[in-house]
C-alpha cells in the first residue's frame, strides 16, 4: 500500500457527494487511473470534473479529493503527466467559490507542502513547477521562505513569471 492507497481507505466514498451520481463511491477508482496514466491523455480527469468540481462549484468532496492527491504527490514515480494534472485540480480546489471548501483544500495542500516544494525544485517540469509555485504562494504561511524559493529556483521556472503573480 502507498500513502494515495492509505488516505483513499480513510474515506467511505459512497456516502461523499457527486454532482451526477448517486455517490462518490466511483472517485477512488478514476484516482488510481489518473495516478497510472502514462500520458496527458490518460491522465485526464473525467470522473473528477463535473462530478466533484464543475467549473468552480464544487461539492465537499473535493477535500478528501484534495487529501488523496496530495499524498499521491509524494509518490516520485507517479508520471510527470499525472502529477502536472494532480496540482491542476489541487489548484482548482483551493480556489473554488465556496470559501469553507477552498480553505479546507487549502489545509490539505498545507499539510503536504513539502512535496510542493520537492515538485518545483525537481525540474522535472516546467509546468508542474509554475502549478506548484501558485499553490506554494496561496497556503505558505512563511512569506520568506517564499522569497527563498524564488532566489534559488527562478530557473526552474517560467521566464514571465512575475514576483506578484
Amino acid at each position: 500500500m502507498n500513502a494515495m492507497e492509505l488516505e483513499l481507505s480513510l474515506y467511505d466514498w459512497s456516502a461523499l457527494p457527486c454532482r451526477r451520481c448517486g455517490s462518490a463511491d466511483h472517485v477512488p477508482g478514476e484516482l488510481l487511473r489518473m495516478a497510472r496514466a502514462q500520458t496527458r491523455e490518460e491522465a485526464e480527469p473525467r470522473d473528477i470534473e463535473s462530478h466533484v468540481l464543475q467549473e468552480s462549484w464544487a461539492t465537499p468532496t473535493v477535500v478528501p479529493v484534495a487529501r488523496v492527491l496530495m499524498a499521491a504527490l509524494a509518490d516520485r514515480s507517479i508520471s510527470p503527466e499525472a502529477r502536472n494534472r494532480f496540482l491542476d485540480l489541487l489548484w482548482s480546489f483551493v480556489i473554488v467559490d465556496d470559501d469553507d471548501l477552498a480553505e479546507a483544500c487549502k489545509d490539505a495542500v498545507r499539510a503536504g507542502t513539502w512535496s510542493l516544494y520537492q515538485e518545483i525544485l525537481s525540474g522535472e517540469s516546467m509546468g508542474s513547477a509554475l502549478l506548484a509555485y501558485w499553490l506554494v504562494k496561496e497556503v505558505e504561511t512563511a512569506p520568506a521562505r517564499v522569497e527563498r524559493l524564488l532566489q534559488v529556483a527562478r530557473h526552474l521556472l517560467p521566464e514571465d513569471l512575475h514576483d506578484e503573480d
